[in-house]
């Protein structure tokens, strides 16, 4: 396992990095960095550091969960074109 030092708001937290290369880890430490950040402004009357990570942590499955409906959308749209192309082909008459 590869594990690495990064700061996640300020904390230094020892994660491990084995499906990704350093540059897109370091993309996803950034991008926690900036959902804590914008958590933190929406709530300025939640000093608790714990509430403010669950709050990010939340926004950011939102926005996994929404991209994760958009995927299958795009995958169930694909493949219906799919299915109506291969049913086309299948009534071509090829005989003459």
């Amino acid at each position: 396992m590869t594990a690495t030092r990064v700061k996640i708001m300020g904390r230094d937290i020892e994660l491990n990095i084995d499906d990704m290369d350093e540059l897109s880890f370091a993309g996803v430490v950034r991008y926690v960095n900036e959902q804590w950040q914008e958590a933190q402004n929406e709530n300025l009357n939640v000093p608790d550091t714990q509430k403010i990570a669950a709050l990010t942590a939340v926004k950011i499955a939102v926005e996994l969960l929404k991209l994760k409906g958009l995927q299958e959308n795009i995958s169930d749209n694909y493949e219906r074109k799919i299915k109506d192309i291969i049913k086309q082909i299948d009534e071509v008459d090829f005989t003459n």
